[in-house]
């Protein structure tokens, strides 16, 4: 690391300091915090996933326990409370913790369970209600359809003059997809076919792009059709549908 100013002695300005620990703020700091972070883990019989680097997991007896990871807030998951309890020691033991209970929000995302009816809900309608204001557009009214029939959307619809294109620079286009993006792969997978459609002409979005986009924003906050719900069941079974169309699918 360089010295910092005002540190430096006459005539050694050119050394650097040996750092004996990591600074929070380097740019190489997250990196070793991983490595740290992932070796415990791993030297405590849990796996690391191989399509996340940052979830963890440990089969115990005929269940498991699952640990996320985001920068240094983590979510524990498991049906053994004992085995949830036993880790939280362990990694108090080795790191600096704040036990904040039963997750309640994370990453912008509201959790909610009902015991009685094995529920799990998230929703992040609060989320969807800051990019709305962000957007100006806090009183929108909710929409039930994500994206309506009357817009038809087409490459023509780009801008052609020189105004048009001035308008749309000022439009923050990409920003509010990237907004729906996050609200899409959360909870609202049903407008990721809307969100799918406005992306095709972010390189070179028009004014008409642009107010579907509006459209789909206040899409997200209904308040009914916010929640993405899991409920428990004996059997355990993930299903899903296909439908056809004129042969295809």
């Amino acid at each position: 690391m360089q010295q910092p100013e005002g540190f430096a002695e006459d005539g050694k300005e050119e050394l650097v300091c040996r750092l004996t620990k990591s600074l929070y703020g380097l740019k190489q700091a997250p990196r070793q915090w991983y490595k740290k972070f992932d070796g415990f883990m791993q030297g405590n019989g849990y796996l690391r996933c191989n399509a996340d680097h940052c979830c963890y997991f440990k089969k115990v007896k005929s269940s498991f326990i699952i640990l996320l990871l985001y920068v240094d807030d983590m979510l524990v998951a498991g049906a053994d409370l004992e085995e949830i309890n036993n880790l939280k020691k362990q990694l108090s033991s080795e790191f600096k913790m704040k036990d904040l209970g039963a997750a309640k929000q994370i990453l912008g995302m509201r959790i909610s369970r009902n015991e009685q009816e094995g529920t799990l809900k998230l929703s992040q309608a609060e989320y969807v209600r800051k990019v709305l204001q962000r957007f100006s557009m806090g009183d929108a009214k909710s929409v039930r359809t994500p994206l309506a029939s009357h817009f038809r959307s087409s490459k023509e619809q780009s801008p052609k003059t020189e105004e048009e294109k001035d308008f749309m620079a000022k439009v923050p286009y990409a920003s509010a997809i990237g907004s729906l993006m996050y609200a899409m792969t959360c909870t609202r997978p049903d407008i990721s076919h809307a969100v799918g459609v406005v992306s095709r002409y972010m390189s070179n979005p028009g004014k008409l792009h642009w107010e579907v986009v509006k459209w789909i924003l206040p899409a997200g906050y209904d308040k009914e059709m916010s929640n993405l719900q899991k409920r428990r069941t004996q059997a355990g079974r993930l299903c899903g549908f296909r439908f056809y169309w004129g042969g295809g699918s």
